[in-house]
């Protein structure tokens, strides 16, 4: 039997994580549906102008982000109770195929789920109020920008559940403080790099962001340029590997 990665054990570690968790789980998502409910019907009430695609991709983006990140930082929370820690690491099975377990739980069945709950209240909201003389359409996720945002969700999970290994307790705000420490330190290094190259000085420029600066009267913008989108979806794909890997061996250090 291969001691890495087993079909039929890696099955029953799946199905066992979802039936001890699965009113937990089902809680997480009667909340995450009360507040796509009550938000969406906040906003579309308050809102006189139709539910257009843009203002469903920020809905969209901005609670699958919150509600992924807090979800993914809780998937190894038995790691932090030393009964439930000496249980699950003396179970047998492959650090692997524990991992992959929460991978798989926090990333895709998340997304799936989340997916589902989203178009389904939004039907529900679109149904709900018309709009005389105005079309109204539904988001696409395989349309623009639906792809970047899946990019981004990644990089932000792959983040998350670092998090939830690395850390003994509060992992979501531990986490997060990280993240946001991370971007303040990334954006003055590129600021820095950027008023090197320029020779002058500019506002804040954040990675894979526009820059501006005065000159004499004139306020100048520049903008990035959309051939570099795909490296910059490359580039988010690399880091969220790259912590899917810390994840990974960070949980292989972990001892009973």
């Amino acid at each position: 039997m291969n001691n890495t990665f087993n079909t039929k054990r890696f099955g029953r570690l799946l199905i066992k994580q979802l039936t001890e968790h699965f009113k937990t789980y089902l809680m997480g998502l009667a909340v995450l549906i009360g507040v796509m409910l009550v938000g969406g019907s906040f906003f579309l009430f308050l809102t006189p102008a139709v539910l257009d695609l843009s203002a469903q991709v920020v809905l969209f983006g901005s609670i699958y982000f919150l509600a992924g990140t807090i979800f993914t930082s809780t998937i190894f929370a038995d790691l932090s109770d030393k009964k439930k820690s000496i249980s699950y690491l003396t179970l047998p099975a492959s650090h692997f195929e524990k991992f992959l377990v929460g991978w798989l739980v926090s990333l895709l069945l998340f997304s799936l789920v989340y997916l589902v709950s989203f178009y389904s209240i939004l039907m529900i909201l679109l149904h709900a109020k018309h709009w005389p003389g105005q079309r109204t359409e539904v988001l696409n996720v395989f349309a623009d920008p639906m792809p970047v945002v899946f990019i981004v969700y990644a990089m932000l999970h792959g983040f998350s559940i670092w998090g939830a290994v690395f850390f003994e307790k509060l992992h979501f705000i531990k986490t997060a403080f990280c993240f946001f420490i991370g971007i303040i330190a990334l954006s003055m290094i590129n600021t820095s790099f950027i008023e090197m190259l320029l020779g002058r000085e500019v506002r804040t420029a954040t990675p894979f962001g526009g820059i501006s600066f005065v000159e004499g009267r004139k306020y100048i913008a520049i903008a990035s340029v959309r051939q570099t989108d795909p490296l910059v979806g490359y580039v988010f794909v690399t880091i969220a590997v790259i912590f899917w890997a810390a994840a990974y061996y960070r949980l292989k250090e972990k001892q009973v």
